[in-house]
């Protein structure tokens, strides 16, 4: 099964996202995203870093995937699009627009997270319009997942760590409270490299949210189901990056891949690297729960 490291879906400084590429050379994942997933406006390093990038992964060894924008609304954004689509042969479509653009150029399509393939007949038609691989949502449960690859025989990836990307908006909350407009964008999301705390009237924590796009407050996580998941054929699982803790968390998961630690271990020192946890959609269940292994 392969391990991935998911496209940032937060705004960085520039020195720090080219250090984490870097970094992320001598982790031990299989395949890399990078691009743009959630603003045209907070693609920090540019098109030049995400080449830059993009060089020093594949010569590490890396596969090197581009994921695209969530969201194609406007001139901008599409220009980002087709940009990305030109700069290599593999790419992950969030928006099925995508699919229109990629050429004969690019080798390999997957449908990432964002694109809403819940079910067979969805899958099916992705399949038929060459996509090699998809990217469940993040709410779908794993019952759900089961009978997708089941009924398909879909290479399949699921997301198994980090803050889970909930919804997208054309509106940027992160500048709305600073005030502005997404078009004065002042690139404040830099304030908050993991997201923006939301909290209820009763002062729990229940989103993050980050510029055009709100995500779990909780970071979701599925370490206790490496086996499952390989049990019902799913080819990748996908690490989404945060600010601190990345490099020990997919350090984790690859001694879970390969058996040299159990669930019950894994879950534990991930817990001691801090932080509140959840899983509750891969049993069907509210998504900011969080169940013991074998709560089916």
């Amino acid at each position: 099964m392969e391990l991935t490291l998911g496209p940032l879906l937060f705004e960085w400084k520039k020195a720090d996202l080219l250090d984490f590429y870097e970094r992320a050379g001598d982790m031990d994942v299989d395949r890399v995203y990078l691009g743009e997933v959630v603003c045209a406006k907070k693609l920090s390093p540019g098109l030049d870093g995400i080449e830059k990038a993009l060089k020093t992964l594949e010569a590490s060894g890396k596969k090197v995937t581009l994921s695209s924008l969530a969201i194609v609304s406007n001139d901008q954004e599409l220009d980002l699009t087709r940009s990305l689509c030109a700069m290599h042969s593999s790419i992950e479509a969030n928006d099925i627009s995508v699919l229109n653009i990629v050429d004969a150029s690019v080798k390999e399509v997957f449908a990432g997270p964002h694109i809403t393939s819940y079910n067979g007949p969805s899958v099916e038609f992705l399949k038929g319009v060459g996509v090699r691989r998809v990217t469940f949502p993040v709410e779908l449960s794993r019952a759900s997942m089961a009978h997708i690859i089941k009924e398909t025989g879909v290479s399949s990836e699921v997301f198994v760590h980090g803050k889970a990307p909930l919804a997208f908006s054309w509106r940027c909350y992160t500048s709305r409270h600073h005030g502005l407009s997404k078009t004065d964008c002042c690139h404040h999301c830099t304030l908050y490299p993991d997201g923006m705390e939301l909290k209820t009237m009763d002062d729990e924590p229940v989103f993050s949210v980050n510029g055009t796009s709100v995500l779990s407050s909780s970071v979701y996580t599925l370490i206790e189901s490496v086996e499952e998941l390989a049990e019902m054929g799913v080819k990748a699982i996908r690490i989404s990056p945060q600010v601190t803790g990345t490099d020990a968390v997919v350090a984790l998961f690859r001694e879970r891949i390969e058996g040299r630690i159990g669930p019950e271990e894994g879950m534990a020192r991930l817990a001691e690297l801090g932080g509140e946890f959840c899983n509750g959609w891969f049993a069907g269940k509210a998504g900011k729960d969080l169940l013991a292994k074998g709560f089916v």
